[in-house]
């Protein structure tokens, strides 16, 4: 693994994180082109995670001060957006841990992330038209609710597609962002609760990746071949914060940039990408250019 490699793969993750395109799929797609199908050292996947964990915090910040404080008593709104975060997680997780093994297994098989990502264009297409009627209609109650306007039903709708998409090519934020929108919230407010989620389910997900890299550490063991740097790397400290740096400078830009096309519907670029990705990956899964099938 080179400096080309570190900084490459910190782009995407930070990118394709948070814009809706999965970054599951974008990843999986460079080990195959870059290290033929074997999947980049557990340690630096754990640091490209706490990379874009930073971004969302630094560009939130004042949401999640909010959330802080109500989780002190101190922010009525704060309590209520934190309690809304809370319930969303329960369904990912049970879901989440649920599908791993089969998440897992799909990383062989590129066509997965091929038909998830076509899935992914179906989503976003409807919720950017669908955002686009409601504000057609000029009606303030009737173009879509707000944060403070969730139920526990958004919450728990979000949270499920959430734990059964992630890993399989359908987007993270695209699925949960659209789900949001067919519950009936704004699209703006869709794309911010799905933002604020993805704060405590990054940083879950890198726990429960950091619990296979604690064990051989506090037992002075060598970590396992599928965690390590493979021989021949350049530093292993130097790659990870080339990497991190990337992915949080990247996710930093792609937040924005997300933020931004959510204002005014304009999800449908990204529908179109992904369509074309999808068809891809679909190919190159199927035809065993990459990957099994």
């Amino acid at each position: 693994m080179n400096l080309l490699h570190a900084i490459l793969l910190g782009l995407i993750q930070g990118l394709t994180e948070f814009l809706p395109v999965s970054s599951t799929a974008h990843l999986t797609l460079a080990e195959h082109l870059m290290f033929g199908g074997t999947p980049m050292p557990l340690a630096f996947d754990v640091l490209l995670h706490v990379g874009t964990l930073v971004a969302l915090a630094i560009y939130f910040r004042r949401d999640l001060a909010q959330v802080l404080r109500g989780c002190l008593g101190m922010d009525r709104e704060g309590r209520k957006l934190a309690f809304w975060l809370f319930l969303a997680m329960i369904p990912t997780g049970i879901f989440g841990l649920a599908t791993r093994g089969v998440k897992e297994a799909a990383k062989e098989h590129l066509w997965v992330y091929g038909v998830g990502l076509l899935c992914t264009a179906v989503l976003l297409f409807f919720a950017n038209r669908l955002s686009q009627e409601r504000m057609g209609q000029g009606e303030q109650d009737l173009a879509g609710r707000d944060i403070p306007d969730l139920r526990a039903m958004d919450a728990l709708a979000v949270g499920t597609i959430q734990g059964i998409g992630g890993g399989f090519g359908l987007s993270r934020s695209g699925s949960t962002i659209s789900i949001g929108v067919f519950r009936g919230l704004k699209l703006p407010a869709s794309a911010r609760f799905s933002f604020l989620l993805g704060m405590p389910t990054i940083a879950a997900a890198a726990a429960v990746e950091l619990r296979g890299l604690l064990k051989p550490l506090l037992k002075h063991q060598p970590l396992p071949a599928d965690m390590a740097f493979p021989p021949g790397s350049l530093s292993p400290v130097l790659l990870c914060i080339v990497g991190v740096a990337a992915a949080a400078i990247s996710g930093y830009f792609a937040i924005g940039l997300l933020d931004r096309f959510t204002r005014k519907p304009r999800l449908n670029g990204f529908a179109i990408y992904c369509l074309g990705m999808g068809m891809v990956m679909l190919a190159l899964g199927t035809s065993g250019v990459l990957g099994h099938h």
